[in-house]
């Protein structure tokens, strides 16, 4: 019977050492690179998918968020976490039991003198099983509150996926945005070093003034620092958007097309759209489900639970010889008669809880059709504007060639021209402005209703 024992704790030794779950979990806990996902470390950009010189569209810069960016796996482990959650509270339906063995030796003497001292052994051995009969819906609602928990998890995680295609769309546009205004300040550059070079000209042949080429220094310097900040602005734009990825490097590649859905300016048809698929709302309804239950939970704990029990037992003093034995079934139910007052306040509790849930709800609520309304209307303006900046940048060019011609003629000043300059430069800068301002609004829209 010993040896039945010594293997059977062996048995059980090898059985915990090799169970794949702990092997899996020491393994994680090791980080082992096998078993690490994206998302969990920081990738190279050439294992993300960015290939030096590569051209990538929009949509798969937003692929490579998807995979790479650590606020979309952390969400996706708190759904695991959720699921894992729905797994213990089902496994209240499911019977527990428990095994027990041991052997235990004692010395001990009858009188005084040392030859009287007797060993002896003791085995035993238990078996126990326990099963739910009856608990008035308590474990019933405990299931239904992590189902709904875990399919709020799952809603969040497809709001963390519309926020990091968001981002990925947001700085793309700013960084588009960045290379059009460094491209118009390198032209406003070419423009005045142009200027200086003529006004230089014109005053060693002493047609020009003095003050002239000290204008024209001054400006083609002022126009240098404007590209020096645009030219930050790019690089800015750059760490904003590799990071929106999920790197930790500047790799080189390049932007290439995009295109987004349109979406009309309706705000009351928009929000509409938003109650039926939006996942932030999504979510705490899920939320509000999952606190009623634990409602119905602490409700149920009132009442009296019942479970059947069965436990077999076994002992002796020697395995040649009888053994005591012992077999038991029973019916048990358990109630609490007072607990200082726990189950009422529990019950109050998860009451304002569940009142918190709908107030979230009405406040998330507000808040989207808050920034429904401020995305048309910014859609609206910058539709507007882009049309009302083209004619503008169209009239500052001619505005500016006239000047120009004036200019050489001596029939306009240095401060024309440079007024004639900023204008024109100002007005292809709003062109810029509100062509990507109109694309911002459309992917602040999509983030919005959870497209």
């Amino acid at each position: 019977m010993r040896s039945l024992v010594l293997w059977t704790a062996a048995l059980a030794a090898a059985f915990l050492c090799g169970c794949s779950t702990v092997r899996e979990a020491r393994a994680i806990q090791r980080n082992e690179p096998k078993l690490r996902h994206a998302g969990e470390y920081t990738m190279e950009a050439v294992q993300a998918g960015v290939k030096p010189g590569s051209t990538l569209t929009l949509t798969e810069l937003e692929q490579i968020a998807l995979k790479c960016n650590p606020a979309v796996r952390q969400a996706d482990l708190a759904a695991a976490r959720a699921m894992l959650a729905l797994s213990d509270a089902r496994s209240g339906y499911w019977p527990t039991s428990s095994l027990s063995a041991g052997h235990q030796r004692s010395t001990h003497n009858t009188s005084p003198h040392r030859e009287t001292t007797h060993n002896t052994g003791n085995y035993n051995g238990s078996l126990g099983f326990n099963i739910l009969i009856y608990d008035f819906g308590e474990t019933a609602a405990a299931v239904r509150s992590a189902q709904e928990a875990l399919s709020a998890a799952e809603e969040q995680c497809r709001a963390a996926r519309c926020d990091a295609v968001y981002n990925v769309r947001r700085y793309f546009f700013a960084l588009k945005r960045a290379f059009d205004l460094h491209q118009v300040a390198l032209e406003s550059v070419n423009q005045y070093k142009e200027h200086l070079d003529q006004v230089k000209a014109k005053f060693e042949v002493g047609t020009g003034l003095s003050y002239d080429v000290t204008k024209a220094e001054v400006d083609y310097n002022q126009a240098l620092l404007t590209e020096i900040t645009a030219a930050n602005a790019v690089q800015i734009g750059w760490a904003n958007l590799n990071q929106a990825l999920g790197l930790a490097e500047n790799p080189e590649y390049n932007l290439g097309d995009w295109k987004l859905k349109q979406y009309g300016d309706d705000t009351d048809k928009l929000m509409e759209t938003a109650r039926a698929q939006s996942p932030r709302l999504k979510a705490i309804e899920f939320q509000i489900a999952s606190a009623s239950a634990d409602l119905d939970k602490a409700i149920a704990a009132l009442y009296p639970t019942f479970s059947l029990s069965f436990s077999a037992s076994v002992s002796g003093h020697d395995p040649g010889l009888a053994w005591l034995w012992n077999l038991a079934l029973g019916l048990t139910g358990t109630a609490n008669l007072f607990n200082g007052g726990r189950d009422m306040r529990a019950i109050k509790a998860r009451a304002i809880a569940l009142r918190t849930a709908r107030s979230q709800y009405a406040e998330r609520e507000q808040a989207i059709y808050r920034n429904l309304r401020e995305a048309v209307l910014t859609m609206q303006r910058a539709k507007r504007q882009f049309e009302v900046a083209k004619i503008a940048e169209k009239s500052a060019k001619e505005n500016l060639d006239i000047v120009n011609e004036k200019f050489n003629y001596g029939k306009a000043s240095s401060i024309e021209r440079t007024d004639a300059q900023v204008a024109h430069s100002r007005a292809k800068a709003e062109v810029v402005t509100a062509r990507f301002d109109l694309e911002e609004a459309q992917a602040a829209l999509a983030n919005i209703l959870g497209e």
